[in-house]
């Protein structure tokens, strides 16, 4: 019998409550415990020991899963390391270069696995569309427009203190709620050259912004668009345009709903009612799979020395996109 993978998670909120529940359903693979500094556990999971930090774990152990808030990734990630534990993080990796480099070089130094939670190159059709690029048969893309679009409400923002704040969630939406996305676009379409954005903050009593937008120019003369807010209510799914020499076509939570580009037909998995974490309106997580497909993923990468799908160096650079958005606003 294969040996269980045993992990244990640093964070108790929301979506340690997620990681928990992607893990009951894989095999092989166990929580064995949860580090919090005020001893919390998931809210589904109050039976798992919880401790103060990693040094107070007696038990044997092989990686663990980052879920603390934005700006503490690299704390944990360069500690478990430093102990010889792979490390599997929560998207965005952090939210500066530095910390980002150090993570990554003390798990190279200490030999151990790092890999990040951009679940959504998983999802539904983008596997799909990043086939087609890569063997350039969509035509030249000259045009990109991604909007992610969400609503949140003042109470997520009280939620806690660190919400909202540039010193600890390192921005608002973009570094955020579209933190996936903007990784998809950098999967796609590679770095910008050159944006510049515009971001202010409407709607809520926050120090970053909720809304903005983001124009980038890339090498390949491709011109792209960058959409990104927390007060758009009720909240909207993401969509991303995308314009072709031979045609177009749209995303929407990942799925292909409208599809036109000479000599192809739809090549969608017609997953029409995927009902996956859109992330539109709330910030809980629902369906596990593509949660399971990394961590499936992360395990094999552990067990035969393999990289893992995403890793720190290419999640890396979704952080460097929105780092150069906050950056370079007019």
């Amino acid at each position: 019998m294969k040996k269980n993978t045993k992990f244990v998670i640093i964070g108790s909120g929301n979506i340690a409550n997620t990681y928990c529940k992607a893990i009951q359903n894989i095999e092989n693979a166990e929580i064995v415990g949860i580090v919090s500094t005020k001893l919390n556990t998931p809210k589904d999971f109050s039976h798992l020991p919880s401790f103060y930090n990693l040094q107070d774990i007696s038990f044997d152990f092989d990686a663990v899963i980052i879920c603390t808030p934005n700006g503490f990734h690299h704390i944990s990630a360069i500690e478990a390391a430093s102990l010889g534990k792979h490390v599997l993080c929560e998207k965005p990796i952090d939210i500066s270069l530095e910390s980002i480099d150090k993570m990554i070089n003390t798990c190279k130094e200490n030999n151990v696995k790092l890999g990040v939670a951009y679940q959504r190159r998983f999802s539904s059709d983008n596997p799909i569309v990043k086939k087609l690029i890569d063997e350039n048969k969509l035509g030249k893309i000259f045009s990109v427009d991604l909007s992610v679009k969400n609503y949140r409400d003042a109470n997520y923002y009280n939620s806690s203190p660190y919400r909202g704040t540039y010193k600890i969630d390192g921005g608002g939406p973009f570094i955020q709620q579209a933190s996936h996305y903007i990784d998809l676009y950098y999967w796609y379409f590679g770095q910008p050259s050159k944006l510049v954005s515009k971001l202010a903050t409407f709607v809520h009593d926050i120090e970053v912004e909720d809304h903005g937008a983001v124009i980038c120019l890339h090498d390949s003369g491709m011109i792209g668009t960058i959409t990104a807010s927390t007060a758009t209510k009720p909240g909207f799914p993401a969509k991303m345009e995308i314009y072709t020499t031979k045609g177009y076509f749209i995303l929407e939570n990942d799925v292909i709903t409208q599809w036109d580009i000479e000599g192809i037909e739809n090549p969608s998995s017609q997953k029409a009612n995927d009902n996956s974490h859109t992330g539109a309106s709330t910030a809980s997580v629902d369906d596990t799979t593509n949660h399971e497909t990394v961590i499936k993923d992360f395990i094999e990468a552990i067990h035969t020395g393999k990289d893992p799908l995403i890793t720190g160096e290419s999640a890396r650079n979704a952080t460097e996109i929105i780092l150069n958005i906050y950056n370079n606003q007019f």
